[in-house]
């Protein structure tokens, strides 16, 4: 089924199948299968260049989604013992092998399909009217489900369980700069107060000086 033939009683069935797919389980195959992960990038950036109108009235499931995504970038610290590390395993989905975490490649994908939230397309779709619509992202309606993406990433890179590896924050960065771009100071500041504990606040300074330092320089 092409985008522009979606309606939205289809979009429901969509995000259903997509977190299935993206769904934790107890049970995991031999080898890890980054094809799963390509093709869930690949639909998911179809949906927000190609029918803006549809998935702008299901932005909470859109932003569960780029939530579990997210959480997938995490690998097993290799010294916990077998009750630890199945604490971690149990959240991945069946597809993914730990001792063959996402890699690079996949990093690569999702950091552009969060920059996707806030490029500016053209709706593709059957509607007479087609042909006179102007181009326009998600940013200003994804604005308010932003922070709680971006939260995603602060428990992953804080988890303790976990490491995040350096490149793999290094791909993730012009992605997670189109979150930090949507949120704004004022939700920053909320997220502060409300959303974060200690590691959390510091991750966030963190990464909030590094957004604000490459926004200054690319005005520059």
């Amino acid at each position: 089924m092409t985008p522009a033939v979606l309606r939205i009683g289809d979009m429901g069935s969509i995000w259903i199948l997509v977190t299935n797919f993206l769904a934790g389980s107890s049970v995991h195959d031999k080898d890890t299968t980054p094809e799963i992960f390509h093709k869930i990038i690949n639909i998911i950036s179809a949906l927000i260049r190609l029918r803006r109108d549809l998935v702008i009235h299901t932005l909470p499931h859109l932003g569960s989604v780029l939530r579990q995504l997210l959480m997938m970038v995490r690998t097993v610290r290799p010294s916990l013992g077998t009750k630890q590390t199945s604490l971690v395993t149990a959240t991945l989905p069946r597809w993914v092998n730990a001792t063959q975490p996402i890699g690079v490649g996949e990093i690569k994908v999702l950091s552009r399909l969060l920059e996707t939230l806030t490029t500016k397309s053209m709706v593709r779709n059957n509607a007479p009217n087609s042909e006179t619509q102007k181009a326009e992202s998600l940013a200003k309606p994804f604005s308010k489900h932003a922070a709680y993406v971006l939260k995603a990433y602060i428990t992953a890179m804080n988890d303790p369980l976990c490491l995040l590896p350096s490149e793999h924050r290094r791909e993730l960065q012009r992605g997670l700069y189109a979150l930090c771009s949507m949120i704004g100071d004022h939700n920053r500041d909320a997220m502060m107060v409300s959303a974060l504990d200690a590691g959390g606040k510091l991750t966030m300074k963190a990464l909030w000086k590094e957004y604000e330092k490459q926004r200054y320089v690319g005005k520059g």
